[in-house]
């Protein structure tokens, strides 16, 4: 430990030991000083304020994610852990891990995180600390955080603020809206640190769209810290009012240092958007260059692993699901070279697929899930939900991950190109099966809307899916004849090229259009409401 973390963090401790009672969060801190840092018209827009700013609620309200009551937590008993295979032990890093946080302003967020994960209990003590930059062009004079489990009563108590290590008391936490007063104001180009200590009560997984908490099989931690949104100079904070279906984050590219440390003596396999390296009893990860870190824990994982073009390709899953397991290993690693010879280079060293008891897919960065029913439906060929969600999934690591993007006012630019990632995938892999593809995720559903459609005004899932990323799918594909072969996946390459570790935008992606074609703005009308 070098001395500057040492007098950093024994300050840290000193300002805050009051807090520090239990043994187990005070190893959080001996921890975390070792540790690296059917169409419906959308509303008519408003020109003059194009992103529309979180106007959080003093206090949880009832909607889909926050329930009246506490749900009940089930009495089942956690299942015995098998025998732990060689392929879920924890491999080497492939980045190293810093032993001391920069005293400059960083390229980018630094997050550090280190967490006693009680996994039978569902709960977690974290300390987490974030060197933030302030690269907006404007001073700030307060911080925005999302805090995702503050939807759920009960799941989230924070204990501890700190703002370069002095106590902030004056702070105002509501719904998913954190809200930190700077008091002396962050210029452009300076950073500060943000130091947070908390506690997680997993909530049940009940809901058909609640992605965070346990099961009776494993815990999902899907945007499970408090994160810094985008600040886009001159509109504010990129922050969006959660949905019922649907996501409504916009993630800033950070490097991420994440250290677990589990309470039980048998401790579940954990999947992680990074590869582990083994320091005594802690699992530590890093991940540069990303947009978040998700993890999932079961203690019945089975893993399989691979590689491709040097990329370790795992895949997690129950055991009587095996072969959909190993089936979606392999669907992953051709899903990873098809998109990388289509859009351009994968950003990291791994990503794992994981079965979850969710009812679809989710995409996380360096890691995705995929619901037990694909798998229990799987039948041994490539026409079925697990093979194409799977490739769905994937293609998300490069529109959603490496180019990010407004997931609750620009949807598509996600989804769209997720969608006919699918189409690319069996054309270049099952070419017998791109009728069958059309036929089962197109044309079944005699898709409407238009393709930028927002989150909000979508009259259910099914319209949302059938503008977003259905009519989306059909978009790409007028495009790609209109243009030809050569032209359209030019564009596609430079579109990413042009994006890869940036936020995209509706404009910058028809800028990046206009500079491969200008033969399509009939199929940009028949299509798009806000064109």
């Amino acid at each position: 430990m070098h001395k500057e973390n040492k007098d950093h963090w024994a300050g840290f401790i000193k300002k805050t030991g009051q807090n520090l009672r239990a043994w187990p969060m005070a190893m959080l801190f001996l921890l975390l000083a070792c540790a690296p840092p059917g169409a419906i018209q959308p509303v008519q827009p408003n020109q003059q304020q194009p992103y529309v700013l979180v106007t959080s609620n003093r206090a949880p309200t009832l909607t889909p994610f926050q329930p009246g009551a506490v749900t009940p937590l089930p009495t089942w008993p956690i299942p015995a852990s098998p025998t732990a295979s060689p392929t879920a032990s924890p491999t080497a890093s492939q980045t190293p891990i810093p032993t001391e946080t920069p005293d400059l302003a960083p390229a980018r967020p630094i997050y550090n995180l280190n967490v006693y994960w009680d996994y039978a209990n569902r709960s977690l003590m974290v300390a987490q600390e974030i060197l933030y930059p302030n690269q907006s062009g404007e001073t700030l004079e307060e911080l925005i955080l999302a805090v995702n489990p503050n939807l759920w009563r009960g799941s989230f108590a924070l204990t501890t603020l700190t703002v370069n290590g002095e106590t902030v008391s004056n702070y105002s936490l509501s719904g998913q809206t954190l809200r930190v007063p700077i008091n002396a104001p962050l210029a452009s180009g300076q950073s500060l640190r943000l130091g947070l200590i908390y506690n997680l009560a997993l909530p049940y997984s009940s809901g058909k769209f609640q992605n965070f908490g346990y099961t009776a099989r494993q815990s999902n931690l899907i945007d499970w810290f408090p994160i810094i949104p985008p600040y886009l100079a001159g509109q504010g904070w990129l922050l969006r009012e959660p949905w019922s279906y649907g996501e409504n984050f916009t993630y800033a590219l950070a490097d991420f240092y994440i250290g677990i440390t589990f309470a039980d003596a048998t401790p579940p396999v954990l999947a992680a958007s990074a590869p582990a390296s083994q320091e005594g009893n802690t699992l530590r990860y890093a991940l540069p260059g990303a947009r978040t870190f998700s993890m999932s824990a079961s203690p019945e994982f089975l893993v399989a692993s691979a590689e491709e073009n040097g990329i370790t390709v795992s895949s997690y899953y129950f055991a009587e699901h095996s072969a959909g397991g190993l089936a979606i290993l392999d669907t992953t690693q051709t899903a990873v070279r098809t998109y990388q010879n289509t859009f351009g280079p994968y950003p990291h060293t791994s990503l794992a697929a994981i079965e979850t008891e969710l009812n679809d897919g989710l995409e996380s960065d360096g890691l995705y899930f995929l619901a037990s029913s694909f798998y229990a439906n799987y039948d041994g060929t490539a026409s079925n939900n697990l093979v194409m969600i799977g490739a769905h999934e994937t293609a998300h690591q490069w529109w959603f991950g490496a180019v990010s993007n407004d997931q609750a006012l620009e949807p598509w630019l996600d989804e769209s190109l997720c969608t006919y990632a699918e189409h690319i995938f069996y054309e270049q892999n099952h070419p017998g099966l791109l009728n069958w593809w059309y036929n089962v995720r197109i044309r079944y559903y005699n898709p409407s809307g238009y393709v930028d459609s927002r989150l909000y005004n979508t009259t259910s899932f099914r319209a949302y899916v059938n503008a977003v990323y259905l009519r989306g799918a059909l978009f790409l594909d007028d495009l790609r004849i209109r243009m030809g072969d050569e032209a359209f996946f030019a564009f596609l390459r430079d579109y990413y090229t042009r994006h890869q570790g940036h936020i995209a935008t509706a404009e910058t992606f028809f800028i990046v259009l206009a500079d491969h074609t200008n033969q399509a703005d009939d199929i940009i009308k028949t299509y798009f409401y806000y064109r």
